[in-house]
């Protein structure tokens, strides 16, 4: 069973290491924008922004999840660790921090966008790429009943 806790600094390597080979092994088409260093002070500075989740499974932490305010910044899972209830675990338990939750998820993502229209996301509107990626992508909001 998934388990959440709130993600520290110590985790801070594992939490680039899972975000950078996720990057890589399931969002292929995506550029490569930062070194491994960069990666890490942007993840430390979301950890000051915002609230870290870790989602751990058999005492490893396999995927996170960034909340600031009703966004989610990020939610990435290892990819040796996809289809084992992570992801929903950690957007489950963001879903009880807060009564909305919006978040881009870019176009060539499907299996991302399948993901959250199945946990009740729906779109709000699409771009043409007005990210840093310079990609398309879609953003998604949440709202409790």
């Amino acid at each position: 069973m998934v388990q959440i806790r709130k993600a520290v600094e110590k985790d801070l390597p594992r939490l680039v290491e899972i975000f950078r080979v996720s990057r890589q092994q399931l969002l292929p088409f995506l550029p490569i924008l930062y070194t491994r260093e960069q990666d890490f002070a942007h993840l430390k500075d979301l950890m000051g922004r915002g609230e870290v989740y870790a989602g751990v499974l058999a005492e490893k932490l396999v995927g996170f999840l960034v909340r600031i305010d009703h966004w989610v910044a990020h939610l990435y899972v290892h990819p040796d660790m996809i289809a084992q209830g992570v992801g929903q675990a950690l957007l489950d338990h963001a879903k009880t921090k807060s009564s909305k939750l919006e978040l881009w998820c870019f176009e060539e993502n499907q299996r991302a966008r399948a993901f959250y229209e199945a946990q009740g996301f729906k779109l709000v509107r699409t771009t043409e790429g007005d990210n840093e990626e310079g990609l398309p992508d879609r953003l998604y909001r949440w709202v409790r009943d």
